[in-house]
């Protein structure tokens, strides 16, 4: 991981007490719509996840990511290495592949993720990936929080993740009384 923050992360920064929709309560989150909907900057931010990829996983041969936002940057990461993609939909505690995206068996999988929070979804998309019978080789994603549980899988992020997150009844922020600036985030 960069020791220095990278330029492409300033714009994302969302400082301030914060309450994620998951529950937990952190000092600040990323609003990934700052690159997600500016396709040059989301290219070129590609471009750089697709190199450390393919530093960390040289045997890939497919990546996949989650319908809508991770469906999108697997796209932009995989025209960096011409290679195949697959989308997966989070259902329920699994996952499955969108119809139109049914990868043989036996593929080398890498999981693309832009930022990760608690790594719930990862571990199901990687289950669903497992479970279609794909050897996972591992995570590829912008920003991965400290805090977060991965799957059993090597993860690689282009930057370590500047914010903090706590259990509600743990933040340090409730502690001192320093109220809300940010309620129902999905990070």
């Amino acid at each position: 991981m960069a020791s220095e923050t990278p330029d492409w992360l300033p714009p994302l920064r969302r400082a301030g007490h914060t309450a994620f929709r998951n529950g937990l309560h952190g000092d600040g989150w990323l609003e990934k719509g700052e690159v997600m909907r500016d396709p040059v900057r989301l290219d070129r931010l590609a471009s750089r996840q697709a190199a450390q990829l393919a530093a960390a996983f040289p045997g890939a041969t497919l990546l996949a990511g989650a319908s809508q936002c991770g469906a999108v940057l697997a796209t932009f990461v995989a025209r960096h290495l011409a290679l195949p993609v697959a989308f997966l939909n989070v259902e329920g505690e699994g996952a499955a592949f969108h119809r139109m995206h049914l990868p043989a068996p036996g593929e080398r999988a890498v999981l693309i993720d832009d930022l990760v929070c608690t790594g719930n979804d990862a571990r199901r998309l990687v289950r669903g990936l497992r479970e279609h019978g794909l050897e996972v080789l591992g995570l590829s994603a912008w920003l991965i929080r400290p805090e977060a549980t991965l799957p059993d899988v090597a993860a690689v992020a282009l930057a370590p993740h500047p914010f903090r997150t706590f259990a509600p009844e743990g933040c340090p922020l409730c502690a001192a009384g320093e109220p809300l600036d940010w309620t129902g985030v999905r990070e």
